[in-house]
């Protein structure tokens, strides 16, 4: 969130909020990096252990193949900074989870382990945490003896049926969703979390965003 913060203005003068045309293109340049995951002429697996949130969960939501170690711990709880349901590739994690899963893993951001995320579809197989890199480096092999040709062309038919599905367009719209959901007017009973990270630091400030959504905290 720093890159949203205050910038100078065109005339040198006193700090100000940065303009929509400004934040659209830190966007766009963002959105280009995911679609570069989807659109990768090599199959790309994720390797995932401890936390993975954020966009961490972007990049495995975008990547060929994931496999987790069992005691991962996956969430979109970025979505409770703000953004609920904002996000960056909504057609991928459709397809991926169903609308309705979907819509739940964004509005509730809880978390989840690595077996609950291969049963989800966020990852082809869970495994023992001493297990996972024996695991990533076999398949790596195994996809590897593939022609080198066939890959890119299976890769390439892969993206196209993506495209034919919507998924192709989901980067322009997350792009100007970004944009949009961080420039939020927040009502003064709503939980800010720029003042209160600047008040009471980040650790705080998350503890207490996280009690709210799980309900340890009386409104």
């Amino acid at each position: 969130m720093k890159s949203y913060g205050l910038e100078p203005g065109a005339d040198g003068s006193k700090l100000r909020r940065p303009s929509q045309r400004s934040r659209l293109l830190r966007d766009r340049k963002l959105g280009m990096n995911y679609m570069a995951f989807q659109n990768s002429l090599k199959p790309v697996i994720a390797q995932v252990h401890g936390h993975c949130t954020g966009v961490g969960m972007y990049l495995v939501e975008l990547v060929d193949l994931a496999i987790a170690a069992h005691d991962s711990h996956f969430s979109h709880a970025e979505q409770r900074l703000g953004l609920a349901g904002n996000t960056w590739h909504m057609n991928s994690q459709i397809l991926m989870y169903g609308a309705k899963k979907s819509r739940e893993l964004m509005l509730l951001g809880n978390s989840f382990d690595g077996p609950t995320a291969e049963r989800l579809g966020l990852v082809n197989l869970s495994v023992a945490k001493e297990d996972l890199d024996a695991t990533v480096a076999d398949w790596a092999r195994r996809i590897s003896m593939h022609p080198r040709d066939a890959l890119v062309t299976g890769k390439a038919m892969h993206q196209m049926a993506m495209e034919n599905l919507g998924a192709a367009e989901q980067f322009a719209r997350g792009y100007v969703g970004h944009t949009l959901g961080t420039n939020l007017r927040l009502e003064p009973d709503e939980f800010n979390v720029v003042r209160e990270r600047a008040k009471d630091g980040t650790t705080s400030t998350f503890k207490q965003r996280d009690a709210r959504f799980d309900g340890s905290k009386e409104e």
